[in-house]
């Protein structure tokens, strides 16, 4: 993804302005040092016609090039070479440490410089970054308008590069609107399409655009965007990762991605044209990995893992492989890749330790790591509450308090505590059970409280739908296997 600032590219002055005179004078300056020791040049009025900004710049900033400099615009007045530097200096200054007066000095300069020498390129990008910068912090009300006749003078390869001034004035406007809490997307929405007029090539507006769309649940919007930015920026790997990432959140906007199986294969077709783009981003081979388990593509998706693995083996990307093989019946492996994990500082108290072991029946590990789990927490999720009972029943261990400490998130997560608790019958939760996430999570639940009242067939029967219910990446389903095999 381009930055806000992409044209900070530091270019040897030497060349840059061809009908510059070399330096020939050899007026002599007065250099001094002041109490703490720093060279300063004393910059008599009316030795070169910016004096007083020269003097300025000494104030202003104390990086040792900034005396060189004056030193050599003193040397030579008609070279424009030192005040570029110096407006460069100040430029990445004024951006650096969102110093107002830094920026003032490198407008002032860089526009001298365009006066001699109007329409170079190198100026006119440097010129663009600090008005772009002034749009995006709100220094000036005619910032925006100067970063926009600027742009338009700058070659259409170089724009693509680089963010166009709406986008400036896109975050400006967003953060006033968050700020004064009154919120106005379709201004915001008009200013990003304006971006993309300014700029069809650049990636940033678009992916901006859709967000808005997205997170107004407009995914038809938000993925047209995408893929008409895609159509004009084929090698750009944000923008696939982008519309991959859209039709995952739309696949699990209702709580269940497996009901959206469509929004899920097309997700994955993304991943995969985004990686060739950028084949050691760790986050999109564990995203595709992700895709292809949720289509029951195993192999594939432990191929994923494992180069995700490869290109920076964290304990995050080993024990997101431990999972996988766990939830495959590895359980070997699963093991030793886990081990492997927690040398590299996995914590038992993450809840893939525990889950790891409850899917291989190992119920005193999985009853260590769920014990480590619940320190230091002080809410939970009902499906922690119902892993404690699970745990503590199968591991015969004392089971963990944690009902008075549930905090619930929707309607279905309500309805399965008030089962859990005794509160309503099994019938009564399968009405509410409405989705294929939600019947593999009563089926295996349901089950397993008819298996401890020794219902052992209707039991079976349960955990094969659960199982049926193909929700690949659900725990419930690599435990319903366990409990079968051992009834």
């Amino acid at each position: 993804m381009k930055k806000p600032i992409s044209l900070l590219i530091l270019v040897s002055t030497a060349f840059l302005f061809s009908g510059c005179t070399a330096p020939t004078s050899t007026q002599k300056t007065n250099i001094q040092k002041n109490s703490e020791g720093k060279t300063t040049l004393v910059v008599p009025a009316n030795t070169h016609k910016m004096s007083s900004y020269l003097q300025a710049s000494q104030k202003i900033n104390n990086n040792p090039l900034v005396t060189q400099l004056i030193q050599k615009a003193l040397q030579d007045p008609s070279n424009t070479e030192p005040l570029y530097g110096l407006g460069y200096i100040h430029m990445e200054a004024g951006i650096t440490n969102k110093n107002t007066s830094e920026l003032e000095l490198a407008e002032i300069y860089f526009t001298e410089v365009l006066r001699q020498f109007p329409g170079n390129q190198v100026v006119l990008q440097a010129l663009y970054n600090v008005y772009y910068d002034n749009t995006l912090r709100s220094r000036s009300p005619d910032a925006f308008d100067k970063a926009k006749a600027i742009f338009l003078q700058i070659p259409e390869r170089v724009r693509a590069e680089s963010n166009p001034p709406s986008l400036a004035k896109y975050a400006a406007t967003a953060y006033l609107q968050e700020r004064n809490r009154q919120p106005d997307r379709q201004t915001l929405r008009e200013i990003l399409l304006a971006a993309i007029q300014e700029s069809p090539h650049t990636e940033n507006a678009y992916i901006q655009l859709a967000k808005l769309y997205s997170e107004d649940r407009y995914f038809p919007l938000a993925i047209a965007t995408l893929k008409m930015g895609a159509e004009s920026n084929q090698s750009s790997a944000e923008l696939y990762k982008a519309i991959a990432d859209t039709y995952t959140k739309r696949s699990e906007i209702n709580g269940c991605s497996y009901e959206n199986p469509t929004d899920i294969q097309n997700s994955g077709k993304y991943y995969q044209m985004a990686i060739p783009f950028k084949p050691e981003d760790q986050s999109l081979h564990t995203s595709l990995s992700q895709a292809f388990f949720d289509q029951n593509y195993n192999q594939l998706g432990l191929h994923e893992a494992q180069i995700a693995l490869d290109i920076k083996p964290t304990k995050e990307s080993i024990s997101l492989k431990a999972q996988y093989l766990s939830s495959l019946g590895y359980h070997t492996q699963a093991s030793a890749v886990l081990q492997n994990a927690v040398s590299q500082g996995y914590s038992l108290s993450e809840a893939g330790y525990h889950e790891i072991y409850m899917n291989q029946g190992d119920w005193k590990k999985a009853a260590e790591g769920f014990n480590a789990y619940i320190k230091n927490r002080e809410k939970f999720s009902v499906y922690d509450l119902i892993k404690s009972d699970i745990i503590a029943r199968q591991a015969q261990v004392p089971s963990w308090s944690l009902a008075k400490q549930v905090s619930v998130n929707n309607t279905w997560e309500q309805s399965l505590f008030n089962y859990w608790q005794a509160r309503i019958s099994a019938d009564e939760l399968k009405k509410t059970a409405l989705s294929r996430c939600e019947k593999t999570e009563y089926f295996f639940y349901t089950g397993y409280q008819d298996l401890q009242t020794g219902k052992t067939v209707q039991a079976r029967t349960k955990f094969k739908a659960a199982i049926d219910q193909n929700t690949y990446r659900f725990i419930e389903r690599p435990l319903a296997g366990y409990f079968l095999q051992k009834n």
